[in-house]
Formats: structure tokens, sequence, C-alpha cells
């Protein structure tokens, strides 16, 4: 489950690692679905990609190899008639999925891309089927003036 406190206070690259937990999870739900279900996550899980491109920094030869894959996993999801594209897809972004997480586990020295962000705290409180979510007000939430 992706809280507040996990955005808060993640990194970039955990923050591209949580887009990527999203989009595995949106490609994995529309494998399982038919109808018009599977086609809204189809939907969101090219609205996902097509995020990730626009966040591309052409100045490395990686953005540009990644755009070529996600243009053919975007393809894929496009005309995704069967489970065996989404299928194909899912094993794609996984494999871009876990060579991030690795990079991003030797990052985890690094500060949170959010400064000056609210500090909250996450637990389970008098009830151990709720998450409750506790935030220290601070009169800014995270921006500068």
């Amino acid at each position: 489950m992706i809280t507040v406190s996990t955005i808060a206070n993640a990194s970039r690259g955990e923050l591209l690692c949580i887009t990527y937990e999203i989009l595995l999870e949106n490609i994995k739900a529309a494998e399982g679905n038919t109808g018009e279900e599977r086609e809204k996550k189809l939907k969101k899980s090219i609205e996902i990609i097509q995020m990730l491109v626009g966040d591309l920094n052409f100045e490395f030869d990686l953005s540009k190899e990644l755009f070529r894959i996600y243009v053919y996993v975007q393809g894929l999801l496009v005309n995704a008639k069967t489970a065996e594209p989404i299928e194909e897809a899912y094993k794609i972004i996984s494999k871009i999925y876990e060579g991030f997480k690795q990079v991003t586990q030797e990052e985890k020295l690094s500060s949170p891309c959010i400064d000056n962000a609210e500090v909250v705290y996450a637990g389970l409180t008098y009830s151990p089927n709720d998450l409750n979510e506790l935030s220290m007000k601070q009169p800014n939430r995270g921006f500068k003036a």
C-alpha cells in the first residue's frame, strides 16, 4: 500500500519505482479482467506510460532507449485483444522496474525528493485492521514562498 508518508519521504528513484509499481498493478489488473474494467485498466496503464515518456530527458542515451521501449509497450497495450500482449508488456515493464529498483537501493542514502514537507507518521493504532496516518502540521505544507 502506498501512503502519504511513502511519497513524502521518497527519493527521486523511489518515486519512479512507485510509478512502475502502479503501472504493473494496472497491467496485471487488465490481464485478469474483461470488458469495461479491462479497458479502464489498459487506458490507465497507457496514461502512465505517456507520463513516463513525458519525463524522459533525451540528453541521455538511456532515455532514447526507454522511449523506444515505452512506445513498443504502449502499442502492445493499445492493440491488446488477448492476454498475450498484456503478459509481454508486464514482463518488459517488470524488467525495467527491477533495474531501477536496484539502482534506487544503492541511492538509499540520498535525501527525500520533497524538501520542507510535512512529517507524516503511519502505523496501526487501536485497531489491527486500520492504518492511521498522523501529520505534524506545518504552516507551509512543503512550499516556500
